[in-house]
């Protein structure tokens, strides 16, 4: 291929000199075509309904569409009929939804007085199979309504009245948590679900990580209430192809399901072909991206193209809205004529020709962003995952994939765009990334990777202590429901009719009586009355409202979470809004606001040093620990602190000089007091110990935690924003086993509290597997990408690589680890507390830092106590706070131990 300078050539030029397809695009831009896969269409096989025995209505209805149905159809309901709970796991288009509709009418031709609830993930899911139930309904002559209830209906009057007169009401599992539940107590709610007698669950596998964990507890909340007015629903449920699908809908429901599979699957598939493309890599990668998303555009082919963070997601979609003006500066660009009017703009959203679609922006930009694809008003789209769903667009011809999918299941889905009612065409662009690399070294490999994983884990005390506080509270949704049922109730105890997860009932015991950890008295106080509200289902935490707040605007500019916070929208960020730049000016971390204006089209990167893991190996804070050879590998509660000390900025091609906290104005008028904006919390990881790690360079160790952490990914799948990797020194001992000083990597989860993800790598040949996926990514590449840039893959990289392999393949020897600690003073005299001068985290104040500077015996509250300040509070600041010791928690290796002796006053120090 010729080499030649291409920075001369515009979007213009391209249109002009195509010639009839994209590859004169490929061919001047000096793009590889690595390879394509053509996966063939299939012919439908239909199979009779007359043996099924089903009511003339139900057979009407269906017999007006199709002579016939697919055999998953016919097995779906045939199972549910027979009073199954039944989930269909079957692909894209195979027409899941005829089995909704034909039990939902059996239910209402058996009880017309009786009730559906649809759920569905989405609001545009809800909004699209609302007119689909409509038009079921009408066809089978059935005299029966259909409803939403989602945030477009605003007035509690219009809601209700749907509840009332509507059989079937389509809601989201978010409306059902902040707002059906809330309003547990009305009447028209009690009638309701007092004649429940169907639940129709779609897309439950997306019912993952901490959504799917919390929507476990909400279905079960629904069940508990139902339980007491004598009805036992009946689930329905549709999913894509997962791994183990039987043992995530029992945890996600707390019922049995029958499994309808992807082999009975009869239904037709449209041609798709499968295009492998590797950008010319002299040129800025998002800006290749934005030219071959505008090619497109010009050849009329409307698209979808998902990428794997929010903020690729703004940053592709404003360098499109800024039309490039003939200049190839990729992310950098900055529009000079874009003035500062101190006012958001309204007609980007209405007028761009593409435009971003993620989680977090407010429900009105949501809806005419989907209209708009819906319609056809817009060319593209470019999504996270949150457009995987089963959406129907029309038209939609090509899917581009911004790197490849984890898991089979996303791949599987984000290929479902297209393929519906004709053939289509799925980009893969390689991103730059490791896992890429494997599979575009062998692509057909990409037909095999493995399912995503049910992420689910129900022991999470953050999640258990969310649906505590909605449900078995004084006054909380249990109480409420009874005294509207007219069911005595035992204030100071709580019974269940339905089986929780271990620890639930116990906590809900706690709740009633008062007698609650300290770090869940925060949440309480938090959450005020109304938890339903404080914490959404997608998040563990409370979340960041963005405002745009300039002059007399005041405006509304979605939520973050913290995570998302430290990432997108630190002090000084420029943080992007549907191709809008704004500028974050002012953080109130305690109440969970961040204030924006607007600016100019700079980027920003945050300062980020590595993240720092405190393994806590104390008693009852292992799940864990194996030996293997010289390697150990511990499953452990974990601290982890996340921090921000500054950030970098472009203006047009050009780099600003680094801003560094704390912030005085420095030009960009934003102020910030502190040293660093930080995330403290807690959760679970697995750390890996080894003697070759002392001896590794840090370079060398920390490209051998990233490869390990790619090939966990690979190996299991689970959602890449759910886990992360780092390497540190150890700060205590725990002879024999763990010496201080020496060096570990830890896999652990971002969740706070965990999902307890990280410890599948512990399964049964499992790590072994992880070990060597992590040698074959190193032997494919010299480098790898860290957190802090590139990392070099050396031969003393594969080397260590190649002893864990070794040492992982030998056989496993448990480790009673808790026994190696050392014995602990008198605890009836002494006190185990941090000195003074040490630090620890507040746990009633969301974990903030906190310095000992004096320890004293409060007499009347009988209690020891620490008098000291928060981290955040200047030095001039005189005004001392005093928390007890047992709400401030120790920060392992960073907080200096002693102990306080009762009999003498006197701190003595722990060595």
């Amino acid at each position: 291929m010729t080499n030649f300078s291409y920075a001369k050539y515009s979007p213009i030029w391209f249109i002009m000199n195509r010639g009839d397809n994209i590859n004169s695009f490929f061919e001047i831009r000096q793009w590889e075509l690595v390879d394509t896969i053509l996966l063939e269409s299939r012919e439908k096989c239909l199979e009779p309904i007359d043996d099924l025995p089903l009511s003339n209505t139900t057979l009407n209805y269906i017999k007006t569409f199709v002579p016939g149905i697919y055999l998953h159809q016919k097995e779906a309901l045939k199972y549910s009929i027979g009073g199954y709970n039944v989930c269909l796991v079957t692909g894209t288009a195979s027409g899941k939804s005829l089995a909704f509709y034909a039990l939902g009418i059996e239910k209402l031709v058996a009880k017309p007085s009786a009730k559906i609830i649809a759920i569905y993930p989405l609001k545009a899911l809800g909004r699209e199979q609302e007119k689909r139930w409509k038009n079921a309904l009408d066809a089978a002559g059935i005299n029966a309504k259909v409803g939403r209830i989602d945030g477009d209906v605003k007035s509690m009057a219009r809601r209700k009245a749907i509840l009332k007169d509507c059989q079937v009401v389509i809601m989201t599992p978010d409306i059902i948590h902040h707002w059906l539940l809330l309003n547990i107590s009305d009447r028209e709610i009690v009638k309701f679900l007092t004649n429940v007698a169907l639940f129709v669950v779609d897309e439950v596998h997306t019912y993952t990580g901490v959504f799917g964990s919390n929507a476990a507890f909400l279905f079960r909340r629904l069940r508990h209430l139902i339980a007491f007015t004598n009805n036992t629903p009946q689930f329905i449920c549709a999913s894509a192809t997962m791994a183990s699908p039987e043992k995530h809908l029992e945890n996600l429901f707390g019922v049995p399901f029958h499994i309808i599979g992807s082999e009975l699957d009869t239904s037709p598939r449209q041609e798709v072909k499968i295009v492998f493309l590797r950008p010319h890599l002299k040129g800025d990668y998002l800006t290749e991206i934005t030219y071959f998303l505008k090619e497109l555009t010009s050849i009329e082919r409307r698209f979808i193209a998902f990428v794997d963070s929010r903020k690729s997601a703004e940053l592709i979609t404003s360098i499109l809205s800024r039309g490039h003006q003939g200049r190839e500066q990729g992310a950098n660009i900055e529009v000079e004529s874009d003035k500062i009017t101190g006012i958001i703009k309204p007609d980007r959203i209405h007028t761009l020709n593409i435009l971003p679609y993620r989680s977090g922006y407010e429900e009105e930009d949501q809806i005419i962003i989907q209209e708009r694809l819906y319609t056809g008003s817009l060319s593209g789209v470019v999504s996270t995952s949150a457009l995987e769903l089963g959406l129907d667009i029309a038209d939609l011809s090509a899917v581009v994939l911004l790197g490849v999918p984890y898991s089979s299941t996303s791949l599987l889905q984000r290929m479902g765009r297209v393929g519906r009612n004709c053939p289509g065409t799925v980009y893969i662009i390689h991103s730059g990334d490791v896992v890429d690399e494997v599979v575009f070294r062998n692509p057909k490999s990409i037909l095999e990777r493995p399912l995503s994983e049910g992420a689910l884990y129900l022991q999470n005390p953050r999640i258990q202590y969310i649906h505590t506080l909605c449900l078995s509270r004084e006054g909380g949704e249990h109480d409420q429901f009874c005294q509207a049922l007219k069911i005595s109730n035992d204030e100071t105890d709580f019974i269940s009719p339905i089986k929780w997860p271990e620890g639930f009932m116990v906590l809900c015991k706690s709740e009633r009586t008062g007698e609650l950890p300290s770090d869940l008295q925060a949440m309480k106080s938090e959450a005020n009355d109304c938890p339903n509200n404080v914490f959404p289902l997608r998040d563990v935490e409370s979340q960041f409202k963005v405002q745009f707040k300039q002059g007399p605007v005041l405006k509304d500019m979605g939520s973050l979470s913290y995570s998302q916070a430290l990432r997108e929208a630190y002090p000084g960020a420029v943080y992007y809004y549907a191709t809008e730049s704004l500028r974050v000016y002012k953080i109130f971390q305690k109440n969970r606001l961040i204030y924006v204006r607007s600016e100019k089209k700079y980027t920003t990167n945050p300062s980020m040093p590595p993240s720092q893991v405190f393994p806590n190996f104390t008693e009852g804070n292992i799940y864990n620990s194996n030996k293997y050879g010289d390697l150990m590998v511990i499953e452990a509660n974990c601290q982890v602190r996340e921090s921000v000390i500054g950030f970098k900025e472009k203006r047009g091609s050009a780099e600003t000089k680094p801003y560094k906290y704390p912030l005085t104005g420095d030009g960009i008028n934003v102020f910030f007091d502190l040293p660093r904006f930080t995330r403290n919390y807690f959760t679970s990881g697995v750390v890996f110990t080894h003697p070759t790690f002392n001896i590794a360079k840090t370079d060398e160790l920390g490209a051998v935690s990233r490869l390990i952490y790619e090939a966990f990914l690979i190996s299991i799948p689970f959602e890449r924003q759910d886990l992360d990797v780092a390497f540190g020194k150890f700060r205590v001992k725990r002879l024999p086993y763990i010496q201080e000083g020496n060096y570990f990597i830890v896999i652990y989860d971002r969740t706070y509290g965990s999902l307890r993800l990280s410890g599948h790598v512990m399964a049964e040949n499992q790590m072994g597997t992880v070990f060597k996926q992590a040698l074959e990514i190193a032997r494919l590449s010299d480098e790898v990408m860290g957190p802090g840039g590139v990392l070099p893959v050396t031969a003393e990289v594969i080397a260590l690589l190649e002893t864990l392999c070794n040492d992982g393949s030998l056989s496993k020897m448990q480790v009673d680890f808790e026994s190696s600690t050392e014995t602990m003073p008198d605890e009836n005299r002494y006190e185990r507390i941090i000195m003074p001068g040490g630090i620890g985290l507040a746990a009633r104040n969301n974990n903030s830092e906190y310095i000992i500077e004096n320890i004293f015996f409060y007499p009347k509250q009988k209690e020891l106590c620490y008098r000291g300040r928060y981290l955040t509070q200047s030095e001039q600041d005189t005004v001392n706070v005093t928390w007890p010791v047992k709400e401030i928690r120790e920060v392992p290796g960073e907080s200096v131990i002693g102990y306080y002796d009762y009999e003498t006053g006197e701190l003595l120090t722990d060595k």
